[in-house]
């Protein structure tokens, strides 16, 4: 009856987070990790290789470091936000404000966007990258599926927001819980290109499993949160601006100062926000229609060609492409992607 109880209660938060990804899929894996060393020693990591690949997502409950579900609840991914080579070690970090906590690189962001440093060159590095992490189980056959669960870590924008897109019925309105250890699906998929200019993700669908995800298999899922590595303020702080600087409490009262208006603006242009591995996918994204849940709106003046952002205006009175992410209208522009767009090629 216990294991029973535990698949019931699975179902039922799992639709949830379900519903709640794919209201989130716009939102905006390699060597460099935000894992804490100290608890990977016996936890196997899965990369996909090139070409096609079918894994089964295997659900977890939740500790006490997941932004999106409270600790003992059912989850299937760790949809979370990371600062990539920060600092002269080049090191990962876990942003703090997706908990509600201070951090000083994103302060330095806001800082520096304020003061008109260039977006694409010296603003938009420092904003964290949405990414997903989860629990699989490759089901290519041979070595790797016998390796059992595996953590899997990827742009949030190459598996989470297709899945996501996908798991929504078109027609009843419904979601397929994908996750779901009894009745859920398996995920198909395609790695395309070598490298970090031309890697994509493509082909993305779900497949009927032959079997539901076991016990044993259920019991072997990790905790994902509890893997990665939470820093305090100070310590990234030090990461961040280097071991040899004076980080007094005056100079990052000096930064903070420049941060009045608060976190609530912080960085929703996650969509837009591409580690090197996602170039490819971001120019793909731009092209295909089908990659926009709602394509920007054109006026007969600007009659919907691409030298027509160069006249977009900023409906909210600021300055299309300078502006982005410092109005509180930006969340819900419908002129967010063409602002991101010149801001980009600013």
């Amino acid at each position: 009856m216990a294991r029973k109880s535990m698949r019931d209660k699975m179902r039922e938060k799992l639709g949830d987070r379900t519903k709640e990804s794919h209201k989130s899929r716009n939102s905006g894996g390699g060597i460099k990790n935000a894992f804490d060393p100290d608890k990977m020693g016996e936890v196997n990591t899965w990369w996909a290789g090139g070409g096609d690949h079918i894994i089964d997502i295997i659900p977890y409950f939740a500790g006490e470091n997941d932004p999106h579900n409270k600790e003992g609840e059912p989850a299937y991914v760790l949809d979370i936000e990371i600062h990539q080579y920060v600092g002269p070690m080049e090191e990962m970090v876990v942003c703090p404000e997706q908990f509600g906590n201070p951090c000083p690189i994103c302060e330095e962001s806001r800082k520096l966007n304020r003061e008109g440093a260039d977006y694409k060159k010296v603003v938009k590095p420092l904003k964290p990258k949405r990414r997903a992490i989860y629990n699989v189980i490759v089901r290519d056959g041979g070595e790797m599926e016998k390796k059992g669960n595996q953590v899997f870590e990827i742009a949030h924008f190459f598996m989470e927001k297709h899945l996501a897109k996908i798991a929504k019925d078109p027609r009843g309105g419904g979601f397929t819980v994908f996750s779901d250890p009894d009745e859920g699906k398996s995920i198909s998929f395609e790695r395309t290109g070598t490298g970090a200019e031309n890697t994509g993700y493509a082909g993305h669908r779900f497949v009927e499993r032959p079997e539901p995800i076991t016990d044993d298999e259920l019991e072997a899922a990790q905790c994902l949160d509890d893997l990665i590595k939470v820093l305090t303020y100070d310590e990234i702080y030090e990461i961040f601006w280097g071991k040899g600087k004076d980080g007094t409490e005056d100079d990052r009262d000096d930064r903070d100062d420049s941060d009045d208006e608060g976190t609530d603006d912080r960085d929703d242009d996650r969509d837009e926000e591409r580690t090197e591995d996602e170039k490819e996918a971001d120019a793909e994204e731009e092209a295909a229609a089908e990659e926009k849940e709602e394509p920007p709106k054109r006026g007969g003046k600007r009659g919907g060609k691409r030298g027509g952002k160069r006249k977009a205006t900023c409906p909210h009175g600021g300055v299309i492409g300078e502006d982005i992410d410092e109005l509180p209208e930006c969340e819900s522009c419908e002129m967010y992607d063409p602002c991101a767009d010149i801001a980009d090629a600013m």
